[in-house]
């Protein structure tokens, strides 16, 4: 599900961008090489070029770290906690909450009028992803996002002055039917079950 969730939003900034988070080239952490692998095999041309940089992640320092290196505009998405309801089919739904923000790094020296000027262009870029997820999702191509949820994003400021960013962020909660696979593993302990 993040990694289906990472894969997709990675369409969004230069690919160049993208590739520029795996620092360290290879690993030993299984999936790596594929993931840089499946990044490499997206198209040119990204859905909003006008996103420079792409960070993905939870924890605070790892972002600020990220982001004290760029320059320019970014796709910044945060995945929070999953809960799983039971849908009263037998089965789960997984919901979880997702923060997806588009951001300019600002100089130091940054004037009112180029702040806002930032926060006008970040928030038609966000329109315009919000716009793709809506497409998506009518399409059916987005498996971990029901289209009911995208009527009622959220779409509040991103003013991060330890980030040197200004932006928006457009919050939703992605549901969808058990992604995790828990009633199907329930299902199989069960049988075996003495």
């Amino acid at each position: 599900m993040i990694k289906d969730q990472f894969l997709y939003f990675a369409r969004y900034p230069r690919k160049e961008g993208v590739l520029a988070i795996f620092t360290n080239g290879a690993s030993h952490t299984p999936g790596y090489g594929d993931i840089v692998r499946e990044l490499r095999e997206l198209p040119e041309d990204s859905r909003i070029p006008e996103l420079d940089n792409y960070v993905y992640g939870q924890s605070f320092e790892d972002v600020q770290q990220r982001i004290d290196k760029l320059i320019g505009s970014y796709l910044f998405v945060d995945y929070g906690e999953i809960n799983l309801r039971s849908d009263g089919r037998n089965s789960y739904q997984c919901v979880q909450r997702i923060a997806v923000t588009i951001a300019c790094k600002m100089p130091n020296r940054a004037d009112a009028a180029e702040r806002m000027l930032a926060s006008d262009n970040t928030l038609r870029l966000l329109a315009r992803l919000h716009a793709h997820l809506l497409a998506d999702a009518d399409a059916g191509s987005i498996g971990w996002l029901a289209r009911s949820e995208l009527d009622k994003a959220e779409i509040i400021p991103f003013v991060a002055t330890e980030l040197h960013s200004v932006g928006w962020t457009l919050m939703l909660s992605c549901i969808a039917p058990d992604t995790l696979g828990t009633h199907h593993l329930y299902r199989s302990f069960a049988n075996q079950a003495p």
